[in-house]
């Protein structure tokens, strides 16, 4: 096929969702600096942010079953990322990639941020609070409905608390 011409360009796209209302709600508590879950009206596991249905019992969770949680928990599970160098890297220093399983609850925020502690004393059992943005920078950056914790646009990392850490019986089971 002579005389064909190629061309070489990048594109971005951008998709935009509509949160459902669930979703949408945690956003809006998030900006006014808290954290919402849902209790599962049947086995009242509480989960951050919730799904609108309990995972293990299918049953739908409701408005009615929301309630504001504590911004302080534990490491279950960490990751100390090395950036690599590619096409729109923005991270050059190593961090943290931990889930944060906050009391109370039966469901860990991934990919959390773990600040205040060298990375070499950074452990699994940690006890950790969040560490808010200013409360008029905070915004619903990085929701969305296909998962993840989305909390990244109001809460900019973890930080320990001073506590003793817990015991790995409390963490058990959530070291995704």
């Amino acid at each position: 096929m002579s005389g064909e011409l190629a061309m070489e360009q990048k594109v971005t796209l951008h998709y935009a969702e509509p949160l459902p209302p669930h979703l949408a709600r945690f956003g809006e508590h998030l900006v006014a600096g808290q954290l919402l879950g849902g209790r599962c009206p049947r086995c009242d596991r509480v989960y951050v942010p919730h799904r609108g249905y309990c995972p293990l019992c299918v049953v739908r969770i409701t408005e009615a079953d929301e309630l504001t949680t504590t911004d302080r928990g534990i490491v279950a599970s960490y990751t100390i990322i090395t950036p690599v160098r590619y096409y729109g890297q923005t991270k050059t220093e190593p961090f943290v990639f931990a889930s944060v399983l906050l009391d109370g609850t039966a469901s860990p925020l991934r990919g959390q941020d773990v600040t205040g502690i060298p990375h070499e004393q950074l452990r699994a059992g940690l006890r950790v609070k969040a560490v808010w943005r200013p409360e008029e920078e905070r915004t619903m950056k990085g929701l969305s409905a296909r998962g993840g914790s989305g909390v990244d646009g109001a809460v900019t990392s973890f930080e320990p608390t001073g506590e003793p850490d817990v015991p790995p019986d409390a963490y058990r089971g959530y070291e995704f």
